[in-house]
């Protein structure tokens, strides 16, 4: 259900109230109080990416359980109005803790200010008996070493008022995965440890618990310590699926309301799978509302260094071969080490990664953890094209103006050979190893793969044609361009070697199977360590 002005888009803030009280857009999410006070589960975490609204359903959820304030009215209208847990609404103490925005330099004195600030809304602490003052004042002389501050608040806030406490987690993992490759990473997963296990592990004085995340990290000992923890995240989710992001329904309705083309806001910010089924990404498409613009609105909201650094050569040819629209197989672990990301993480690490931010969607998944993975969205393809020039790309601009000299050959050559060697300095892959023609391969194949536009066909590689396999076919409306690609040990070899790559073309006919009928530049390209030679010559010329 729809509330509020559709013109009234508030794309900054996460408060309940400020929405409600503004008039602004609201999709209705509040079946999502429903579902979590229906649920048995003491202590949930919900796991999903980023911008789909986990923020806004915590203060949501706050706002309609805390006894502090009557938000009533701001549910007007709202699922939860009619449903059974109404008469839970203004009930009891709730208490919501933003790990998002933790400091790594201070982030204990952090969370002992937020423990602080909500043991003072409901308690005076002049007036507690000396046990109990005692262990306030000692928190207070020592704020790093607040780990017993949520069983503390739990049980004063008890004594005081009969009630147990609901306690909300937000983006519990945002702290560890944003340190998980610095020398903080040990000190903030011990304190986080012992806070939870502390609070939400055995606690008589806790409701319930929720807290929400990007990532599963449970093989870090954060949350092993949780024996009482059930977990719903992005592969086997049946309860809190349509709660955060937007249905095809939902969609419908804003339709009906707003000025927008479903199909094309479907291929560009639909299709990120929860449990099988296909999910809207909320902050994509509310930008998308607001500024009647199609572009790449939640790429722009996060950091890829993670996904960069374990960029190998093979993962590499499974995104190439996704940005062309297929799909791949791949080993999905279900749970995160951190630790492994800040080596050398496996497959099963590295597209969990990528499955749980919302870079990659789960299209099936067996009982084994094998699942087909897709690029599921034009968004999402144009955020993997970034990420890949990033990588390899020093100087986007000349790229833009690569082909600019592709009728004249010796220009043309001086142009790619600035280019790839300017590139290949910048580039953090390594060169060597026993297969350095792949490394070359894909390296070059990535750049055009990310590159390809409107105007222009994906590249094909590896295509038999002629009397062998071409290297890769590069393909533009006007133009088409045959590259074979030779290592050499010796740098003082590359210009005999990109000759040789050049006439290789020529008697392997390599261009047997290039459509005819548009201009054809062969193009010999030989490597040695971070430099390169190029020789190319028009067919036929």
């Amino acid at each position: 259900m729809v509330h509020g002005d559709p013109k009234r888009i508030d794309l900054g803030t996460s408060s309940f109230t400020r929405l409600r009280e503004g008039n602004c857009l609201y999709i209705d999410k509040t079946r999502f109080i429903e579902n979590f006070l229906n649920e048995s589960n003491m202590v949930q975490l919900v796991v999903r990416q980023r911008r789909l609204g986990k923020s806004l359903n915590l203060d949501t959820l706050r706002c309609f359980l805390t006894d502090k304030e009557d938000n009533r009215t701001l549910f007007k209208g709202t699922y939860v109005e009619g449903s059974h847990v109404w008469e839970m609404a203004n009930s009891a103490p709730v208490f919501l803790f933003d790990f998002k925005s933790l400091n790594k330099n201070a982030f204990k004195e952090e969370i002992f200010e937020q423990v602080r600030g909500h043991i003072v809304s409901y308690v005076d602490v002049k007036t507690l008996a000396d046990d109990l003052k005692d262990r306030v004042d000692r928190m207070v002389k020592n704020p790093q070493d607040c780990t017993g501050g949520l069983i503390l608040l739990t049980e004063l806030v008890y004594k005081a008022t009969g009630k147990r406490s609901y306690i909300l987690i937000d983006e519990y993992d945002k702290l560890l995965t944003d340190n998980y490759d610095t020398g903080f990473y040990d000190e903030i997963r011990e304190f986080e440890t012992l806070f939870l296990s502390a609070g939400l592990k055995g606690n008589n004085y806790l409701e319930k618990a929720m807290m929400t995340g990007v990532m599963r990290v449970s093989r870090e000992s954060i949350l092993s310590g949780l024996n009482n923890l059930f977990t719903y995240d992005v592969f086997s989710d049946d309860l809190y699926t349509d709660d955060f992001g937007f249905t095809e329904g939902e969609m419908a309705e804003l339709a009906t309301l707003t000025d927008f083309d479903r199909q094309t806001a479907r291929d560009w910010y639909n299709g990120v799978k929860i449990n099988g089924k296909a999910i809207y990404n909320t902050y994509s498409v509310m930008s998308y509302l607001k500024t009647g613009r199609l572009e790449n609105y939640w790429g722009r909201s996060g950091t890829v260094d993670i996904i960069l650094g374990h960029l190998t050569v093979e993962r590499q040819e499974v995104v190439e071969r996704l940005l062309s629209g297929e799909t791949a197989e791949a080993y999905i672990d279900r749970r995160i080490s951190l630790h492994e990301l800040a080596g050398d993480a496996d497959d099963g690490a590295f597209y969990s990664l990528l499955a749980q931010s919302g870079y990659l969607s789960v299209e099936c998944m067996d009982s084994d953890d094998f699942g087909s993975v897709r690029i599921p969205n034009r968004e999402l393809m144009n955020v993997w094209r970034k990420f890949i020039l990033k990588a390899f790309v020093k100087n986007e601009g000349k790229l833009r103006t690569l082909f600019d000299n592709i009728g004249d050959p010796p220009a043309f050559d001086r142009d790619v050979e600035w280019f790839l060697n300017d590139s290949l300095s910048y580039h953090d892959i390594a060169m060597g190893g026993s297969e350095p023609e792949r490394v070359y391969h894909a390296f070059v194949l990535g750049i055009l793969s990310a590159y390809q536009g409107s105007t222009c066909k994906r590249p094909l590689s590896n295509r038999e044609s002629g009397g062998g396999r071409y290297d890769v076919l590069y393909e533009r409306p006007d133009y088409q361009v045959i590259f074979e690609f030779k290592p050499v040990a010796d740098p003082d070899k590359l210009e005999a070697a990109a000759k040789e790559a050049l006439a290789q073309i020529d008697t392997k006919r390599y261009f047997a199977e290039a459509p005819t009928g548009k201009m054809l530049v062969k193009t010999g390209v030989a490597f040695s360590g971070k430099q390169c030679r190029v020789k190319s010559s028009l067919h036929g010329g």
